[in-house]
């Protein structure tokens, strides 16, 4: 089932209307094949057979008969007329629309009250609110920039760890190659300025 909003005039108000939506609608070929399957009988034979039947149905109800499906209803002519306020202007002058009328019988009635369950479709408003839960769920999964921006820094802290760690060492070795006092101080000096990491206090 469907549920709209619409303005009813006469009563200058808003209402909700509901009505039914159908799944899908089954064409000529779905009856044709299917009722091939549960008889047995050769599709193009049940083919031969539905459009002389449907042919005939058609030419009797354009003769004025009333038809009866069994366990389904009755195929009928019905009209519509404007009322008249005399006589002679009344009769099929009157006649504004001919069209088909179907009536169920009282089996068809039965099954339908037993069998078919009536279920609601999601109207605009609560597409919109599904829509809208759906958003909020995804965006909670995201990773907040700002958690981002703190393990970036805690990595920079380690890089300056790493940094003053290889001046300590530059410092050592170049002191330890060097083999005498002069470069003994060169060395010690390398290894200090390594750990400021400042590139402009090195010296050459």
């Amino acid at each position: 089932m469907k549920t709209r909003q619409k303005r009813i005039a006469y009563l200058d108000t808003e209402l909700f209307l509901t009505s039914s939506e159908h799944y899908s609608q089954i064409g000529a070929d779905e009856i044709i094949e299917y009722s091939s399957e549960n008889s047995g009988i050769p599709k193009a034979q049940m083919a031969s057979a539905f459009y002389a039947l449907n042919q005939q149905i058609r030419q009797f109800l354009l003769n004025g008969h009333s038809l009866e499906l069994p366990n389904l209803g009755f195929l009928y002519l019905s009209v519509n007329a404007k009322a008249t306020e005399t006589e002679e202007e009344a009769g099929a002058k009157a006649v504004t629309r001919i069209s088909v009328k179907f009536r169920q019988c009282k089996k068809l009635r039965e099954l339908i009250n037993t069998n078919v369950h009536l279920v609601n479709t999601l109207t605009a408003k609560e597409n919109e609110s599904s829509g809208s839960q759906n958003g909020g769920d995804n965006g909670g999964t995201s990773t907040d920039p700002s958690e981002g921006n703190g393990n970036s820094g805690g990595t920079g802290n380690e890089g300056g760890d790493n940094g003053g760690n290889s001046g300590d060492n530059s410092g050592d070795n170049s002191g330890d190659n060097s083999g005498n006092n002069s470069g003994n101080n060169t060395g010690g000096n390398t290894g200090g300025d390594g750990g400021n990491d400042d590139p402009n206090n090195s010296e050459d």
